[in-house]
């Protein structure tokens, strides 16, 4: 079954009790069986921490608008993305005021952004109608119930377009547990053909894969490499488990967002071994086997 009849699939089972449609989803996207009790893999945590009470900086770091109050208290607002307006109803964009790119996303989602290199090209009536349908939308309910989102003011940003202004940056996701980085993963070409490139924390390539193709050649490692993985430690500190996204554009880095459920649970990885080593480091520490290095990377770093 693909991942879209999955979702459709899914989307038929929002009724249940929120217990049964976790374990549900678990089964339908992760093809095994668990009650979520005494999770051990990856995928069991992030479903089973789903299902308890959210910590109040779970949900702030969680909303797209309220996470830079934290970003600049732990980093500074040099990392963040120049804010151009925020709005709470869509008839709120002033499109007279915005005379560069720019990105209109949802404060209380995801899968929720609009890509404007040219604004004046733009077609404000459809904008505004998407946003609308963004804001008059409670994504916890209409999503997988994703607990962060619950309860979070509906907001939608308008923040300058970093980069060439035209192609969305590569997206460098950092999945950190108890502070440390165990897996980054580059996203490339996210609204066309996207690829995601799973790699070790000292960029050797994983013989893992998701929901989408690795990169048919690998992301070059950023010079200020060690730099991102130090703001990917602070902003991870208060948190047994985040993933923090980052962008890097000509040396510079840029907050994307913090993520406490990735994909929503749904995404598997294979190997399935690779799901419970990532399970035995949030539990235990245990670090990732080198086995899981693709081996012409293995090669090199001998």
């Amino acid at each position: 079954m693909s991942f879209r009849a999955r979702v459709i699939l899914a989307r038929q089972l929002r009724f249940l009790p929120h217990r049964l449609f976790a374990v549900a989803m678990h089964a339908l996207f992760q093809g095994e069986m668990s009650t979520l009790r005494r999770p051990k893999t990856y995928s069991q945590l992030l479903a089973a921490k789903n299902l308890h009470p959210q910590d109040p900086l779970v949900h702030l770091t969680a909303d797209k608008y309220a996470v830079r109050g934290y970003v600049a208290d732990k980093i500074g607002e040099d990392y963040l993305i120049p804010l151009l307006q925020v709005v709470e109803r869509a008839d709120g964009i002033d499109f007279d005021a915005l005379s560069e790119p720019c990105v209109i996303k949802a404060t209380h989602g995801c899968d929720m952004t609009l890509l404007l290199p040219d604004v004046k090209a733009a077609d404000k009536n459809l904008i505004e109608q998407t946003v609308q349908r963004w804001l008059e939308t409670d994504f916890y309910r209409s999503g997988w119930r994703e607990s962060p989102y619950r309860g979070l003011p509906r907001r939608a940003v308008v923040e300058r377009f970093i980069g060439d202004g035209v192609h969305p940056p590569a997206d460098y996701k950092f999945f950190m547990f108890h502070g440390h980085p165990a897996m980054v993963v580059v996203d490339q070409d996210r609204f066309s053909d996207h690829t995601s490139t799973l790699l070790s924390p000292d960029w050797r390539r994983f013989d893992v894969t998701g929901r989408f193709a690795g990169a048919a050649t690998p992301p070059e490692r950023p010079a200020n490499y060690e730099e991102m993985i130090g703001v990917a430690q602070k902003l991870s500190s208060d948190f047994e488990f985040a993933r923090i996204d980052l962008y890097n554009i000509d040396g510079r880095i840029y907050f994307g967002e913090i993520t406490h459920f990735p994909g929503g649970g749904l995404v598997r990885l294979r190997p399935r071994e690779f799901d419970l080593a990532l399970g035995e480091l949030w539990r235990n520490g245990t670090p990732i086997p080198s086995t899981f290095i693709t081996p012409s990377d293995a090669k090199q770093s001998r």
